[in-house]
């Protein structure tokens, strides 16, 4: 059974919203919201060629990018599987599935190994706790990709729930669409094409805008390299 034209732009639009807040993020940075650990750099300037502005922060930008959307990525999966469930109503489980008379109790995340041993005691607990408000029913571990053999020996030790579904068989089961998996990734494939911010921009152009902007900044605030760099960056890093 294929997604409806609804639902597929409801999954759309969670994918369009996901990269416009990465968009959002980019345009408002600015070179204080950096942390910039001096010995860091220091470090990794001959290993890495981080000897000089640009390369500081082309690695400083890139870095930021990339582990804010990978950060963001569980919120964008838990709107994704809502479109196929209901809110709990009930502290501890992300979303509630009907099936078969049956309620099933669901925490979603991202993928097989984003959860440490800590996140697996306090889930498993949560889940519990929602499961008492409701006798009969079920707790579910869902995870948005991946494959058995990825979970870690910790989610596999410390993760305490009665079904544990990976992949197509999380999407197959809250959707009941076995293609379920590969329409999201299609519509992914297609929204990555397609996006543009209001003027028309993709993301990396607006990365390369930041980028210069932050690369004046830098060189304003530090030097653009050389001994005067490296002593500015140590006395401003204290």
């Amino acid at each position: 059974m294929a997604l409806d034209e609804e639902t597929r732009k409801k999954v759309r639009r969670i994918f369009e919203e996901f990269l416009k807040r990465r968009i959002d993020t980019i345009r408002r940075l600015k070179l204080k919201d950096f942390n910039i650990n001096p010995f860091l750099f220091r470090l990794l300037a001959e290993q890495m060629g981080l000897k000089d502005a640009p390369a500081i922060v082309r690695f400083l930008l890139h870095e930021r990018f990339e582990r804010g959307a990978v950060t963001s990525a569980g919120d964008m999966f838990q709107k994704l599987a809502a479109i196929f469930c209901e809110p709990t109503g009930v502290e501890g489980a992300d979303l509630l599935k009907r099936k078969e008379g049956r309620h099933y109790y669901i925490q979603v995340k991202a993928g097989p190994n984003t959860v440490d041993k800590d996140a697996c005691i306090k889930l498993s607990r949560d889940l519990r706790s929602a499961q008492r408000r409701h006798h009969g029913s079920i707790t579910v571990f869902g995870m948005a990709y991946g494959m058995e053999e990825q979970i870690s020996s910790i989610v596999r030790s410390y993760l305490d729930v009665d079904i544990m579904l990976i992949g197509e068989q999380f999407w197959e089961f809250i959707s009941d669409d076995p293609d379920c998996l590969k329409e999201l990734y299609e519509i992914a494939g297609e929204v990555g094409r397609t996006f543009r911010d209001k003027r028309g921009r993709t993301i990396v152009q607006l990365l390369q805008e930041k980028y210069e902007q932050l690369v004046r900044e830098f060189e304003e605030t530090y030097g653009s390299g050389g001994d005067e760099m490296w002593q500015r960056l140590l006395q401003k890093g204290w």
